[in-house]
């Protein structure tokens, strides 16, 4: 079993990615610069970022070698953006980050990290500033002297002494309960001088100093975990970086789904397209408003790069090293790493397995890791495709593989149950777990499963059209991405399937339950829904598109949890209804499961005008929806009663 944990250990290949990264934010004909490094969750952001902070850092190198001498004049600031998401001013978080890990960076000499200090303490004055006009708290004294005006003139609070005006907003923001209180005012302040505050062109002025003073040629700002923060934080931490922009040497790298990235910036800037009421002008609306997005990031972003997914190759590497860490010592675990980087090196395209750890190991593998090495040939390309080549889905899936073959050795079944069908069937239950459910539904006594049967033939014909598919199954057999998994080796129909999910469902049904996660895009998507604000509902179902087959699986399980946990309430079933009304695969077979499996009695009328109006909105709903309109219509229930008054 393994952790859940990033890692500066390059077991996957994506050192030349932290290299590539490296060369560009070395570069002073780039600089300043912004890197973007983008993956979607689990796909190795941070990972890369511990490998740029060690690799960047002149001490991690040998005295003299030429990584040293380029790393000589270059400082390394790592920040995890999701601790300062409960912060009060995001932007002064960042900045405070920056200028704090300088003070305390031990390379750098007493007057330069004084220098940090002062403007640290410059930086929380700005704070204070930025809160008390936050929560529109004018302290009294500075109202008399503006005459009651609704800003505060720098000048006045100098005259004012910043101490004093500060312990007036705290004063104020007890008794109004609106602001900041004096305790959080007092930690601020705790050792602040008086009239220390600072503007931003002052600001850029004595950092760009600053960093001449500790003759940093390049400084390095790792900005990690940005796609885990709210949309406004997300924004506030872009800003802050925007202030860096204009200083020579310095280089950020930010590490995030670019997805939740542009939501962000739509979210603070963008007009909703669905605000105009005419097709034409919404489209025009739309596609400003992309541009606008567009525009936003790439002002920001100078050098975006995206992360590939891992190949069946590099998978299957990736696999042999992690199984190279449990079954030998640590030394020849390391010994197998550094001989499987130098392999990479020379080949990029081939896997290190079994026959290159063997050489490695001068011919001697134990018996057990030459097992787990079968078991990473033969895995290696299913989880591929059926884990988009995800590092850390990779990991968890293979960590729930592991459990379930312990299972079979002690229960007697390793020589029935192949670990190639075994994958094939968990890689189903990890992506589509109603889909996996429907198989084990419908088992036959012997074992077998007509439905796969059905699904092979069909695939063998080489009809690839959804409509051409068998038609008593769940419609999520129809999508691309379940044709595929039907169409991946070995076939599963001729197989007796009970010992499979024997160890899958009657021991380990909640196998999955704590390794899978909710990706931050599709907590972004369900908490636009949550506001019951109409923009950000279009907003979401605009995200929901453009999620993968997982992301949009898991979307849908969140969503009908909702509906189960408050089917009364007709807020539980709007974002159902929305995703069928925007056409989004899966969308209105999930509206109808939803209206199947809940008692009639519990539902609001409304649902049932709903599904009216969408049986009739798109060809091909009618044929799912139908059935439950019909159902509910002979029911005596609110749902019921609207139904039939309607005219359908």
């Amino acid at each position: 079993m393994w952790p859940d944990n990033e890692t500066a250990d390059d077991l996957f290949g994506f050192q030349v990615h932290a290299d590539l990264v490296r060369a560009v934010v070395l570069n002073p004909k780039m600089q300043p610069v912004t890197v973007g490094v983008f993956g979607d969750w689990g796909g190795g952001k941070t990972s890369i970022m511990r490998m740029l902070e060690r690799d960047l850092s002149p001490e991690n190198w040998e005295k003299g070698s030429l990584e040293a001498i380029q790393c000589q004049n270059t400082a390394v600031v790592y920040i995890n953006t999701w601790q300062f998401e409960g912060y009060d001013d995001a932007k002064a978080a960042i900045l405070s980050s920056v200028l704090l890990q300088l003070h305390e960076n031990k390379r750098f000499s007493a007057k330069v990290r004084t220098r940090a200090l002062k403007l640290l303490k410059g930086i929380n004055a700005m704070r204070l500033v930025r809160l008390s006009f936050k929560y529109g708290v004018l302290p009294a004294a500075a109202a008399a002297v503006t005459g009651g005006a609704a800003a505060i003139p720098a000048a006045v609070i100098a005259a004012m002494g910043l101490k004093q005006f500060f312990a007036t907003v705290a004063q104020d923001g007890e008794q109004t309960s609106e602001g900041p209180s004096a305790d959080d005012v007092s930690d601020i302040w705790k050792g602040l001088p008086q009239d220390e505050a600072i503007d931003v062109r002052t600001f850029r002025k004595e950092f760009a100093a600053l960093l001449k003073d500790a003759t940093i040629d390049t400084l390095v700002v790792l900005i990690d975990d940005l796609d885990r923060c709210s949309p406004e934080r997300i924004v506030e931490n872009l800003e802050a970086v925007k202030l860096f922009l204009s200083v020579d040497g310095m280089a950020f790298v930010i590490g995030a789904d670019r997805r939740i990235v542009e939501h962000a910036i739509r979210s603070r800037y963008a007009r909703p397209a669905s605000d105009e009421r005419d097709d034409a002008r919404r489209l025009v609306a739309r596609e400003a408003e992309d541009r606008l997005v567009r525009d936003y990031l790439e002002k920001l972003v100078q050098v975006p790069y995206a992360i590939p997914p891992l190949s069946a190759a590099e998978i299957e590497t990736y696999m042999t090293l992690l199984f190279c860490g449990v079954h030998l010592e640590k030394e020849d675990a390391r010994t197998c790493v550094t001989a499987a980087r130098a392999a990479r090196k020379a080949n990029r395209y081939a896997a290190f397995g079994y026959g290159a750890v063997k050489e490695t190991l001068s011919g001697s593998v134990p018996v057990p890791l030459a097992a787990r090495l079968s078991l990473a040939v033969a895995a290696s390309p299913l989880m591929a495709d059926g884990l988009k080549g995800n590092p850390r889905q990779v990991k968890r899936f293979l960590n729930a593989l592991m459990l379930r073959l312990e299972l079979a050795r002690v229960a007697g079944l390793e020589g029935t149950i192949k670990t190639d069908k075994l994958v094939k069937l968990m890689i189903l239950e990890y992506v589509e777990p109603d889909l996996f459910l429907e198989l084990f539904n419908r088992i036959d006594p012997d074992g077998h499963v007509v439905l796969l049967g059905a699904l092979e033939t069909h695939g063998k014909k080489g009809k690839s059209k959804p409509e051409d598919a068998p038609k008593d199954l769940l419609p999520g057999w129809t999508s691309a991405w379940a044709m595929r998994w039907v169409a991946m080796q070995p076939a599963l129909a001729e197989t007796d399937l009970r010992d499979y999910f024997w160890v899958s469902r009657d021991r380990l049904a909640s196998t999955f339950s704590g390794i899978t996660m909710v990706p931050p895009i599709v907590r972004t998507v369900i908490a636009d829904f949550a506001t019951g604000i109409a923009p950000k509902r279009n907003q979401a179902v605009k995200a929901a598109g453009n999620l993968a087959a997982d992301e949009r699986s898991a979307m849908y399980r969140l969503l009908e949890q909702d509906v189960a946990a408050r089917p009364s309430e007709l807020k539980a079933y709007e974002p159902l209804r929305a995703l069928a009304e925007g056409g989004i695969e899966g969308a209105v077979a999930i509206f109808a499961r939803v209206l199947s499996s809940h008692a009639a009695a519990e539902m609001p009328g409304t649902v049932g005008m709903w599904a009216i109006a969408l049986r009739d909105s798109k060809p091909g709903y009618r044929e799912i929806l139908a059935p439950v309109i019909e159902r509910l219509r002979g029911t005596d229930t609110m749902v019921g009663r609207a139904i039939a008054s309607a005219k359908t």
